[in-house]
C-alpha cells in the first residue's frame, strides 16, 4: 500500500489551504463505506468539473496516496509530466479527445495501465472517471469499460486469487464556476469483483458490462442525475429558485444543509422529468427563465422582487467598503486576474468553461498565493516581524472579504437591471405563477 511521503504530505496541507479558501464548505459522506487502506480498490465517479473532480478526491483521501488517471493533454511537458507523477497522476490518452485513433490510443495506454495495475495489486487505490470526457451539466455520460479492463486484468495476474473493489461515487457542486460555495463527495458502496471471477474468464465482455450497469446506477442514484436533456434549463432554474426551496421545507429537509439540499434537488428534479404533466409548465418555465437569464437578472431578484430603498443601501454600503476593497485587490489580485486569462485558453480548439474552477484553484497554488501571500510574509520579516505576522493572517482573511464583495456587488447591479425594467412586476408575476402551478 503507497503511504504519501513526508514531502507530499506537506504539499497537500498547503493546497488545502486553497481548498479552504474557496469552497465554503466540504462535505465528505460515507468515506468510511472504503475498503481499509492495503485493499486494491478503483473509485469510479461523475466527471462534471474537469481537474477538481480528482483533486477533491485526493484532499478527501487524507494520508492515503491515490493514484489517479487523468486527461493525457495535460502532461505538456517533461517538467510537468514529473511534478504530476509525483502527485500521482497518470496519463490516459482518450479516444477521439486529444486526437488518438483506436490503435494508437490503446499502444499509449498500454503502459499507463500496467502500471496501474501494478499498484492496484500492491494494495493502492485507482482513481478514474469512465465517462472520459467531463460533462458540463448535471448528468451522467456513457461509461467506457476501460477501468474494468484493468481492474480484471490485475485479478487475471494474481491468478484471482486478489479481492478486487470497484467503489462508486459522486460529486456535487453548488456552483461550478465561483468561490465560496459548497461541495459535498458522497461514497456509495463497494462492489467486490471475486463473485464476478468465475463468469468473468467464460465470457469476459459480458460480465464487464454486467458490473458496468451495477456501477452506473450506483452513481446515477448517488448523484444529482438530470436525465430530461430536453427540459434541463428550466429543470435546472427551477431547482435553484424558491421551488427547490419549497419542495426541501415540505419534504422534511433543511435547505441550508447542503447535504439534505442534494438529497432533496435529487427528488424535485425526478418528480419534475418524469411527471407528464409538468412538460407544459417546463415549457413555460424555460421560456421564462430564458427572458430573465437574457436581461442579465437570477431568479431571485426576480422572486423577492426588491425596491429602490435596497438598492440604495446596498449602493451606500458598497461606497463605505470600497477603500477596504481596493486594499484587498491590491493584495489578493493575482488570485482574480490570472485565473481571467487563463479561462480564455482554447482547450481543444474551444473555451471550456467547465475549466473556469480548475483555472481559480491552479492559480492560487502555483501563483497568487507564493507571490502575493507567502513572499510577502517572507521580505516583511526583514523589515519588521510583527508586520509579517499581521499580514500572514490577515491575508485569507482579505481574499474571503473580496470574494463576498463581489458577489455583493455583482447582486446589487442585478437588483439595479431589475428595477430599470418596466415589466419587472410582470415578469415576477409570471415566475410566481409557474412555481406556483409545480406539483410541490
Amino acid at each position: 500500500m503507497a503511504q504519501r511521503p513526508l514531502s507530499l504530505k506537506a504539499f497537500y496541507i498547503y493546497t488545502s489551504i486553497a481548498k479552504k479558501l474557496y469552497y465554503r464548505h466540504c462535505h465528505y459522506i460515507g468515506m468510511q463505506n472504503i475498503p481499509p487502506d492495503g485493499n486494491p480498490v478503483v473509485m469510479v465517479g461523475n466527471h462534471q468539473n474537469c481537474m477538481m473532480d480528482p483533486l477533491n478526491v485526493e484532499w478527501a483521501m487524507r494520508d492515503r496516496k491515490p493514484y489517479c488517471l487523468v486527461r493525457g493533454d495535460v502532461f505538456v511537458n517533461r517538467i510537468v509530466g514529473s511534478f504530476l507523477h509525483w502527485i500521482g497522476l497518470l496519463p490516459v490518452q482518450r479516444l477521439n479527445f486529444e486526437g488518438f485513433t483506436n490503435s494508437n490510443a490503446k499502444e499509449a495506454n498500454g503502459k499507463t495501465f500496467e502500471v496501474a495495475e501494478e499498484h492496484l495489486l500492491a494494495g493502492n487505490t485507482i482513481i478514474l472517471f469512465p465517462e472520459a470526457g467531463h460533462q458540463d451539466k448535471r448528468w451522467l455520460g456513457y461509461f467506457s469499460l476501460g477501468y474494468l479492463t484493468m481492474a480484471f486484468n490485475a485479478a487475471e495476474k494474481s491468478d484471482f486469487k486478489q479481492e478486487i473493489y470497484i467503489m462508486p461515487f459522486a460529486h456535487h457542486y453548488e456552483n461550478y464556476h465561483l468561490p465560496r460555495y459548497d461541495f459535498a463527495l458522497r461514497m456509495g458502496t463497494p462492489i467486490p469483483l471475486s463473485p464476478f471471477y468465475k463468469k468473468y474468464q467464460e465470457k469476459p465482455r459480458t460480465t464487464m458490462r454486467e458490473v458496468n450497469s451495477l456501477v452506473e446506477q450506483q452513481i446515477g442514484s448517488l448523484m444529482l442525475n438530470i436525465t430530461n436533456l430536453n427540459h434541463y434549463f428550466a429543470i435546472d432554474t427551477l431547482r435553484c429558485s424558491s421551488a427547490g426551496r419549497d419542495y426541501a421545507l415540505r419534504h422534511g429537509f433543511n435547505p441550508r444543509n447542503f447535504p439534505e439540499r442534494w438529497e432533496s434537488d435529487k427528488q424535485f428534479c425526478q418528480m419534475l422529468s418524469s411527471n407528464e404533466e409538468t412538460v407544459e409548465i417546463l415549457n413555460e418555465a424555460r421560456t421564462t427563465a430564458e427572458e430573465i437569464v437574457s436581461g442579465g437578472l437570477r431568479t431571485w431578484v426576480v422572486e423577492k422582487q426588491p425596491h429602490w430603498i435596497r438598492l440604495i443601501a446596498q449602493s451606500v454600503l458598497m461606497t463605505l467598503l470600497s477603500p477596504l476593497a481596493l486594499v484587498a485587490m491590491l493584495c489578493t489580485f493575482l488570485l482574480f486576474l490570472v485565473p481571467h486569462f487563463l479561462y480564455k485558453k482554447k482547450i481543444n480548439g474551444a473555451i471550456d468553461i467547465m475549466f473556469r474552477s480548475t483555472w481559480q484553484v491552479g492559480a492560487a497554488i502555483f501563483i497568487g498565493m507564493p507571490l502575493m501571500w507567502l513572499l510577502p510574509t517572507f521580505i516583511l520579516l526583514f523589515i519588521c516581524w510583527q508586520a509579517a505576522v499581521i499580514y500572514l493572517v490577515a491575508w485569507p482573511f482579505l481574499f474571503l472579504f473580496l470574494s463576498w464583495y463581489l458577489r455583493f456587488s455583482a447582486k446589487t447591479i442585478g437588483i439595479y437591471h431589475y428595477l430599470r425594467r418596466t415589466d419587472r412586476h410582470h415578469l415576477s408575476d409570471q415566475w410566481q405563477t409557474i412555481c406556483n402551478k409545480l406539483p410541490l
